[in-house]
C-alpha cells in the first residue's frame, strides 16, 4: 500500500499497479479526485466531482456541481446523475482508506431536487464494517446553506485485483453460452 500527496491511499498490488490498471496510483485529478476508468481519458471527473479529501476521522468530503449535461427537468439534475455520483462517491470511501471495493447494495433518498451548475457538497462515512463489508452512509447539500438534497447508503465488499478479472472470464463464458444456443 502507498500514499498519495492529497491525503488519499491507493492500492498497490505485488506488482506495483493499482487495481488492475498498469498504474502504480489510482489517477488524480489537481483537486484529488480519484478517476475511474470512463474518466480517466478525459482528465477530470464527467460527474462534476472538483475535489475529494479525507479528514482526520476518517469522513469523506466532496466538492462538486451537476454538469448541465446531466439535467434531468429544467435546471435540475437528473435522478440517475444524483444516484450516480452517490454510487461513485461512497465507493472512494474505502478507496481513500487503501482499499478496493465494489458497490453490492446502494439505497438513494431523494429530498430535493438537485440544481445544476450549482456548487454541492457531500460528505460520506462508514457506518461499520464488517469483515470484507463496508457499510457507508452519505449526504449530499447545497453548498453554502447545507439543505439535504439526497441521501444514500449503502454495502461495499473489498475486492483485490484479481476480480476484474475473474469478470472478464466470467463474461466471454457468457458470450460463448449465447453463441452456442
Amino acid at each position: 500500500m502507498s500514499t498519495t500527496g492529497s491525503g488519499g491511499t491507493g492500492i498497490t498490488a505485488p506488482n506495483g499497479h493499482w487495481a488492475g490498471t498498469g498504474l502504480p496510483e489510482p489517477p488524480r485529478t489537481a483537486g484529488g479526485v480519484t478517476l475511474c476508468g470512463g474518466c480517466r481519458a478525459a482528465g477530470a471527473c464527467r460527474l462534476g466531482v472538483e475535489r475529494e479529501r479525507l479528514d482526520e476521522d476518517g469522513v469523506a468530503w466532496f466538492e462538486l456541481s451537476c454538469p448541465r449535461s446531466h439535467e434531468g427537468g429544467p435546471d435540475v439534475a437528473h435522478g440517475g446523475w444524483t444516484a450516480a455520483v452517490l454510487d461513485d462517491c461512497l465507493g472512494h470511501l474505502p478507496l481513500l482508506h487503501g482499499v478496493m471495493s465494489v458497490t453490492a447494495e446502494l439505497t438513494v433518498s431523494f429530498r430535493k431536487p438537485v440544481p445544476v451548475e450549482r456548487p454541492l457538497e457531500l460528505r460520506v462515512w462508514a457506518d461499520r464494517r464488517e469483515g470484507s463489508r463496508w457499510y457507508i452512509v452519505g449526504e449530499l447539500t447545497l453548498a453554502p446553506g447545507g439543505a439535504v438534497l439526497a441521501r444514500a447508503s449503502g454495502i461495499w465488499v473489498t475486492r483485490d485485483q484479481s476480480h476484474y478479472a475473474r469478470h472478464a472470464k466470467w463474461l466471454a463464458g457468457q458470450v460463448d453460452d449465447a453463441k452456442g444456443q
